[in-house]
């Protein structure tokens, strides 16, 4: 099995080197295409000095400008932050507690666990077993007869469905509260407040996400558990993405012209067709604007699943690439007939998205290893001598072994940070060619300035000489 399978870890080990150098070399596209496109660090005096239209504050005298500006006091805003991160803490614990009813509903979470550490010392009675996330009634809808009888393939996959639909409803909702928070935060400028909102909805999103996986992997530490869990969420998010984004909006931009056509043959009977035909910039004014936040958070979760979880799903990388095939398909065709026409900014990159892709990267060093040594059995395989194993499969640390396989757990982590420093550091974020090229425009410009200048001090010397 994958669980026992030597071979396992190294596909964690490869997916996080693969996933650092998936980093540097996005990052050199980017800078190459934003050089070639003339947006190179086309951003950073612009957001410096255009203020949002939103902005509050009180009129002062520029230090920079020495014009009139608005200001608004940093601790005043600083106060917004702390109350902004109060409350979405209470929502993720809303969210926790959800989560956690979810897993009862699908059957991971019973009265009478599996999991000896949930017993009373010393006791071998079942009835002194006390899952501290343990509710009776929701636990109940998972045996045999009930309506998510996890023995059951179509009535467990309800369950599942379930589950999507209350992350995506909670983070409908979240969506909601996250954008007044920022608008009381009163950003000055625009690159700002969207950092803020990105940040809000994607830590959010991200909590959903991952919290029930986390949960199974170090806390059950049942690599079982996770890998199911991660097989249903990932196939049948995938599956949601593309019905939702791809299917629905296509059938009902198809209803939509086809109502249009018939709209159209009822004018030409009645002559009124040229007082009645809409412009171009009206049909586009019709159609839903675009969220590109959406696509964003679709990919950068799925990113995480596949690296954060690389040794319980090995498979999510092919799976995750023919449903992108698919979608990106879909996500042209929503672009060009279903929303309205984006908006179009001068970026020389995707911003705060590739911050927050560093850090799944970087996380995933430590939850592989976590995977490979508590969750999983791959690491008895390799050093079986600190572990035991009883009848049933489960393994456990040996008495006085522990914090041996800590140090080698977090020793190999420790390592695959180095690595990925190492990788870092060896393949830099701007190409060579982008450099070379950028250093002939400063020369230019440096030799045109020296030139002006030079040739400014001849003038003036020539009319001196002449007066």
């Amino acid at each position: 099995t994958i669980d026992t399978d030597s071979l396992t870890p190294f596909h964690g080990l490869l997916t996080f080197l693969w996933a650092v150098m998936f980093t540097q070399f996005w990052s050199r596209e980017e800078a190459r295409l934003a050089y070639s496109w003339g947006t190179w660090r086309a951003e950073g005096l612009k957001q410096t000095f255009n203020v949002r239209h939103e902005f509050k504050g009180t009129s002062r005298l520029s230090e920079v400008t020495k014009m009139e500006e608005k200001y608004y006091p940093e601790n005043k805003r600083r106060l917004s932050y702390v109350f902004s991160a109060v409350v979405t803490l209470m929502l993720l614990a809303g969210a926790f507690f959800v989560m956690i009813l979810s897993l009862n509903m699908q059957g991971y979470i019973k009265h009478k666990h599996e999991n000896t550490s949930w017993y009373q010392p010393n006791s071998h009675v079942e009835d002194d077993c006390h899952h501290p996330f343990h509710y009776e009634f929701f636990a109940s809808l998972s045996e045999k007869g009930n309506i998510f009888d996890s023995q059951s393939t179509i009535r467990s996959t309800l369950a599942v469905i379930l589950h999507v639909a209350l992350v995506l409803s909670m983070n409908t909702g979240y969506r909601i509260i996250a954008k007044r928070l920022t608008d009381w935060e009163n950003h000055e400028s625009q690159e700002t407040y969207n950092n803020s909102l990105i940040f809000k909805r994607f830590f959010f999103e991200m909590f959903d996400s991952y919290i029930v996986l986390m949960y199974l992997a170090f806390y059950e530490q049942d690599v079982a558990k996770v890998r199911s869990e991660l097989i249903n969420v990932f196939n049948v998010d995938t599956f949601r993405r593309l019905l939702l984004e791809g299917v629905i909006p296509f059938i009902t931009t198809k209803v939509r012209l086809r109502n249009k056509l018939h709209s159209i043959r009822d004018l030409k009977k009645n002559d009124d067709l040229n007082q009645n035909q809409q412009s171009v910039m009206e049909e586009e004014a019709e159609k839903e604007p675009y969220e590109e936040f959406d696509d964003y958070i679709e990919m950068i979760i799925q990113f995480g699943y596949i690296t954060l979880f690389a040794s319980a799903y090995p498979l999510a990388p092919f799976v995750a690439i023919m449903a992108n095939f698919v979608e990106l398909r879909l996500d042209a065709f929503k672009i060009t007939h279903v929303h309205r026409r984006p908006w179009t900014m001068s970026v020389s990159s995707i911003g705060v998205w590739a911050s927050l892709i560093r850090c799944i990267v970087w996380a995933s060093a430590i939850t592989n290893c976590m995977i490979f040594c508590f969750t999983s059995r791959q690491m008895v395989q390799y050093l079986p001598k600190f572990f035991t194993v009883d009848q049933s499969g489960e393994h456990d640390l040996k008495d006085g072994d522990g914090w041996i396989v800590v140090f080698i757990v977090f020793g190999i982590e420790r390592l695959l940070l180095v690595a990925g420093i190492i990788l870092t550091l060896s393949i830099p974020d701007i190409p060579e060619d982008v450099r070379i090229k950028e250093q002939q425009k400063d020369y230019i410009y440096t030799r045109m300035y020296h030139l002006d200048r030079s040739e400014k001090r001849a003038q003036r010397n020539a009319e001196e000489k002449k007066s």
